[in-house]
């Protein structure tokens, strides 16, 4: 297992993550391909990408939409590649480049009363 990037990702994080997969459209150049969430937090989210060929790279950013369980609408973002983890499976860390509406920010916090 290998992680490119600047350190230990888990070391950086500046908002909660919850555990929850979600699934996760991702649009990379009119190529729509859907990874699963692992965690998602109000700055990110990490994405398991099981296509050895669709690793994106660090420093890419592509639109994403999800679906949260307490919203009617799918949150759509921009995101951008911080880490990528070649292993199994692949992850990577998703740093959300536009940010939330508050009712977003609001959904994701509320994902720890859920349990």
């Amino acid at each position: 297992m290998s992680i490119q990037g600047a350190g230990d990702p888990s070391e950086r994080r500046d908002n909660q993550r919850f555990d929850l997969e979600v699934v996760v459209q991702v649009d990379r150049d009119g190529t729509v391909s859907v990874w699963p969430s692992e965690d998602v937090s109000a700055g990110g989210m990490r994405l398991r990408i099981d296509d050895d060929s669709a690793l994106p790279k660090i420093g890419e950013r592509f639109p994403l939409s999800f679906k949260l369980p307490l919203l009617a609408e799918p949150v759509k973002a921009e995101g951008e590649v911080r880490w990528v983890d070649r292993g199994s499976p692949n992850v990577c860390g998703i740093q959300f480049t536009t940010g939330l509406r508050a009712r977003e920010v609001w959904a994701i916090n509320r994902l720890h009363t859920r349990r």
